[in-house]
């Protein structure tokens, strides 16, 4: 009898482990935000807007619809300045930004990180190469490159967790690790927290503004190369034909430039646009259904009155200066 109750023990100690591993692997203890303080280096350079090259009338269009319908920031870059800020509420260039889903596109840029330091060879390799552990799975047998292009629609919200755990093997360091001492602390960027699940970081609004500039100027940033030459332009092609989106991007929506790429969560948006070196954020809640949502107005006022935009049905040969002041 006695046997058979350490027999039985031992069979409930077992039981609970796999329980508790399973937690584990399911995200519940990565459900706690972890805050990851630095001090920040000094802000992007400042111009204004006609030494960019931006009319500011074109500038004035969006800042009026965006003011009515619920925004807190809208924050222009080009060229890796900041060019125009606008806040309501208190808001301002250091705030704390509650856009966690933009975080989504972090795990692609460490990716790429880790193939500038050879320590993942190719996108098209299937993750078991990586976690033995998930070989004969269907998640094992897909690439890196699947994984990291269904998330973004949040289709198969474990397919990011899949790429985070390949990256911390081959790194041996935590994700929040790899954030901080990967883009964070080479770009000057100060403290933001993560949820490991899904990828979700918070950060300050100056700092995405530098990840739009890194995503905007092909991968680096104040010179430094943070990415394998060409790599972001591939993030940001439809991962197949016809598809919405890149590699933790939306593309191909309908915009004024042919090239835009965005980060969304709800209606706050981060879009890049590499052709004229073009940062737009918009920070705030989702306005009121009585006053609408269309996606491309922000944007494309900015986009037509920026120096060296054509119109997407203009052919070689059209001098861009017709269409946007320069």
């Amino acid at each position: 009898m006695k046997k058979l109750g350490l027999l039985v023990l031992a069979v409930v100690l077992a039981v609970i482990a796999v329980i508790a591993f399973m937690m584990f692997r399911s995200g519940e203890p990565a459900a706690e935000r972890v805050v990851v303080p630095l001090v920040p280096g000094p802000p992007q350079p400042k111009v204004a807007p006609a030494e960019a090259g931006i009319d500011e009338a074109a500038i004035q269009l969006a800042v009026d619809y965006a003011g009515k319908r619920n925004t807190t920031a809208l924050v222009i870059g080009r060229g890796g300045h900041i060019v125009y800020e606008k806040y309501w509420d208190g808001t301002a260039l250091e705030t704390q930004l509650a856009a966690s889903q933009f975080g989504q596109v972090l795990v692609p840029l460490l990716v790429g990180s880790a193939m500038n330091d050879r320590l993942i060879v190719s996108l098209d390799e299937p993750v078991s190469n990586y976690l033995p552990e998930y070989g004969g799975t269907p998640a094992g047998k897909g690439t890196i490159r699947d994984h990291l292009g269904s998330q973004v629609t949040d289709s198969s919200p474990g397919s990011l967790e899949v790429v985070t755990q390949v990256l911390e093997r081959v790194t041996k360091q935590s994700f929040e690790t790899l954030v901080s001492e990967r883009l964070w602390k080479p770009m000057g960027a100060g403290e933001f927290s993560v949820r490991r699940q899904g990828a979700e970081v918070d950060a300050r609004v100056g700092d995405w503004m530098r990840v739009g500039e890194l995503l905007a100027n092909g991968g680096v940033f104040e010179g430094n190369q943070f990415t394998p030459p060409r790599y972001v332009e591939l993030m940001q092609k439809p991962t197949h034909s016809n598809s919405p989106v890149g590699l933790g991007l939306h593309v191909g929506g309908a915009f004024a430039a042919a090239d835009v790429a965005w980060l969304a969560d709800g209606t706050q948006r981060l879009w890049v646009v590499p052709s004229l070196r073009l940062v737009i954020l918009r920070a705030g809640e989702d306005p009121d259904r009585s006053d609408g949502w269309d996606e491309a107005m922000i944007p494309d006022s900015i986009i037509r009155g920026t120096s060296g935009w054509r119109p997407r049905s203009a052919g070689e040969g059209v001098d861009p200066n017709k269409y946007a002041p320069h």
